[in-house]
């Protein structure tokens, strides 16, 4: 039996217009019309009034590395600052520290609750978050804490972080607090505790002698934003790739993207023909003259990295260096701008001091003003002359004392290992023999070499090499006097009592504005002085999609700490009322 289908006030609707004329019914229905079109609309609009965009829970991203197989991912047996990036990018995704660096270079909580300092600035208390436990499961204590302070400072495990712990003691109160007591106060300390914490119940029977061998180092268990679900080797044995999941109890929050995949290239060009192809959605430290021929297609973000290069002068080697306008003249000759644009395709800062930009006490001398070469050496010419320096015969500038006749000519060494180095003393000894000065270039192959035939002995008239100031800035091992021997690395040999007196003090007070006046004077010393000629601060060179949202950077101490907000990114939203996205990120 059929049923008719009656909607609410039909009736009514139908006996109200049964007495309408033919015309009366058109303009009714008309405005009916209008009336419910209008009335959907508002609807719609009040909706999207009271809408947010959220992030969601969703994606996958494949991070390609350059590098060879990781021997170790193990915060304790690695260190950010040295160890391949295959290591470290993986370290940062599986591990989590007490701290964590944030988007802006400033520190934030991770593994901790809270933290005190003492007055005296010599003990360090953190409270752990509640509830903390590691991949597998098993709770996370301050014994775990203990165990991997204990295990940085073992001298049978050689740790690179070894240094950074030697003579700090820590102590347990209970399974929720670390105390922390240092031997004298360090303000950079804070910086210390960003070292992931590895499970003490996983690595304890491990014998210092077998911990860098341990097959820990490749099945890793942390407690950071993502685990390791499975671990992809070709034939030959070796690792093509990590997969690994977000965690859903990581103590800052289960990240939104579920799926991320760690895919290592023996060669860039490999790694940029595949994110081309799709197989890649991100990648990290790609070189300046790659990403340049990408920037028109591709989504490029580019951030600080706390470091200066520059050359350093060695006055015990020549003694024209002694000379400040010497040292002055060859400062002005160089056209930063040019030099990092030739050699860098533009990913660096111009620099005039020995503290990079995004790092603590930060000041620049002034504004540079790019002028042409040929100016810059027009005035470095009449700086020399006003002194009394004078081309000879061979063009070369030279110098009479009671003495002896100076001639300004002078070698610079450097690396070919480090293609940027090498470019760039090509356009110093350029610049300055179209100056008047006579200058070599000695390069050597290795790294290793030019620290052991040229830094260690301090070998060398001028050095252009780069110091790692970091975010939370201690100049103190590459200025101070004390350092100005091997093992120091205090490269130009400078010795300025000031500047020792501010280093010091730096180094010992936890208040900020205090610090950020004793780099102040620093600085100011250092620009007086010309011990070194500044040149650029490098940026690191991100590639991704564009898609993959929620980066927010600015500076990092390492390629690998771009990853350090990883939880934060997203790639899939939604829209929820507002009442429905409370203490959520809205877009």
């Amino acid at each position: 039996m059929q049923k008719n289908l009656h909607l609410p006030g039909s009736r009514l609707l139908e006996k109200a217009t049964h007495s309408f004329s033919k015309t009366e019914k058109v303009i009714f229905f008309v405005l009916l019309f209008i009336f419910v079109i209008s009335t959907t609309i508002l609807l719609f609009r009040v909706n999207d009034a009271f809408l947010v965009e959220i992030p969601m829970k969703g994606g996958t991203i494949v991070e390609g590395v350059v590098g060879t197989t990781p021997p170790k991912i193990n915060p304790v047996a690695s260190s950010s600052f040295t160890s391949p990036a295959t290591e470290s990018d993986l370290i940062m995704l599986v591990y989590s520290g007490l701290m964590k660096i944030t988007p802006n270079g400033k520190l934030s909580t991770d593994l901790a609750k809270s933290y005190k300092i003492s007055e005296d600035g010599l003990t360090y208390t953190f409270a752990l978050k509640d509830d903390l436990v590691w991949h597998d499961g098993a709770p996370l204590t301050s014994e775990d804490v203990q165990f991997t302070i204990q295990k940085a400072q073992d001298p049978e495990i050689n740790s690179r972080n070894q240094a950074s712990w030697d003579g700090v003691t820590v102590e347990i109160p209970n399974l929720k607090t670390v105390v922390f007591t240092l031997t004298e106060p360090y303000a950079p300390f804070l910086q210390n505790t960003t070292l992931g914490i590895i499970p003490k119940h996983k690595w304890k029977e491990v014998h210092p002698e077998n911990f860098a061998d341990s097959h820990l180092n490749i099945s890793p268990t942390g407690s950071g934003p993502y685990y390791v679900e499975k671990v992809k080797t070709n034939k030959n044995g070796t690792v093509e790739y990590y997969d690994l999941k977000a965690f859903k109890h990581y103590a800052l929050g289960e990240p939104f993207i579920q799926n991320v995949r760690v895919k290592f290239f023996s060669h860039e060009e490999d790694l940029i023909e595949a994110y081309k192809k799709g197989d890649v959605t991100s990648m990290g430290s790609i070189s300046p003259d790659q990403a340049i021929l990408l920037t028109e297609d591709h989504r490029i973000e580019s951030m600080h990295l706390p470091r200066i290069f520059g050359a350093f002068f060695n006055q015990n080697e020549a003694e024209i260096f002694t000379r400040p306008e010497v040292r002055e003249a060859l400062d002005i000759a160089i056209d930063r701008k040019d030099l990092i644009n030739e050699v860098l395709f533009g990913y660096a800062t111009e620099v005039t001091g020995p503290i990079p930009p995004g790092s603590l006490g930060y000041t620049q001398k002034e504004e540079i003003i790019s002028t042409s070469t040929k100016n810059n050496i027009k005035q470095a010419q009449e700086i020399l002359e006003n002194a009394d320096w004078e081309k000879g015969e061979d063009g070369i500038y030279i110098k009479e004392t009671k003495n002896e006749t100076l001639r300004l000519s002078f070698s610079i060494s450097t690396t070919e290992e480090a293609p940027e180095l090498y470019a760039a003393t090509q356009i110093l000894e350029r610049t300055w023999k179209q100056l008047g000065a006579q200058v070599e270039s000695k390069t050597f192959d290795t790294k290793d070499n030019l620290e052991n035939h040229a830094i260690r002995p301090r070998d060398y008239d001028i050095l252009l090499f780069g110091e790692i100031v970091g975010v939370n800035s201690d100049p103190y091992a590459f200025w101070h006097s004390s350092q100005r021997l091997d093992p120091g690395l205090n490269i130009a040999l400078y010795t300025n009592i000031t500047v020792d007196n501010v280093l010091e003090k730096a180094r010992t007070t936890t208040d900020r504005k205090e610090r950020e006046d004793h780099y102040e004077t620093f600085q100011k010393e250092i620009r007086n002085d010309i011990p070194a000629i500044f040149l650029y601060a490098p940026q690191l060179i991100y590639v991704t999609r564009d898609d993959i949202q929620g980066m927010n950077f600015f500076v990092v101490n390492t390629p690998s700490e771009r990853l350090a907000n990883i939880h934060t990114w997203f790639i899939k939203t939604q829209c929820v009322w507002k009442i429905f996205a409370k203490n959520k990120t809205t877009l």
